[in-house]
């Protein structure tokens, strides 16, 4: 079974967005989790030197998923835009996401809120790297 059928039991509403629309705008406190069902998104972060391009993301790729874990509700660490056209995501139901995570064992829950942990800090560490790497190119010191 594809990513596409498991969380198809959670799909409670269908959105399109036009290229270069927000769908998530980093910095925000929303809890909306979203499967991209048509088109791709471009994933990017605000870093001192401007804003940059961490991922582009395709049909079947599941994002926001972090609102879902963090108990605090940190705020969103990137930005998701519709690119390169119409994008149509499917918007999960968050209250039975969040149902089933309680319903898992206690001692994995830890597990996966310090994966997503990780995916916080790694999409850090890549927009400095992007930075670097850019201003590497330019000569910049």
């Amino acid at each position: 079974m594809d990513i596409n059928q498991l969380v198809h039991i959670y799909l409670s509403n269908e959105e399109t967005y036009e290229s270069g629309e927000i769908i998530i705008e980093e910095g925000t406190k929303t809890d909306w989790v979203y499967i991209i069902l048509e088109g791709h998104v471009k994933v990017t972060k605000r870093t001192d030197s401007g804003v940059v391009t961490i991922d582009i993301l395709k049909k079947g790729a599941v994002f926001g998923e972090m609102a879902l874990f963090e108990k605090a509700q940190a705020s969103r660490s990137a930005s998701v835009i519709a690119a390169d056209g119409a994008v149509k995501v499917g918007v999960l139901d968050f209250q039975l996401l969040l149902k089933d995570y309680e319903s898992l064992s206690p001692q994995l829950r830890p597990l996966i809120r310090a994966l997503i942990m990780r995916l916080r800090e790694s999409t850090e560490k890549v927009a400095a790297f992007v930075v670097a790497a850019h201003q590497k190119s330019r000569g910049d010191r």
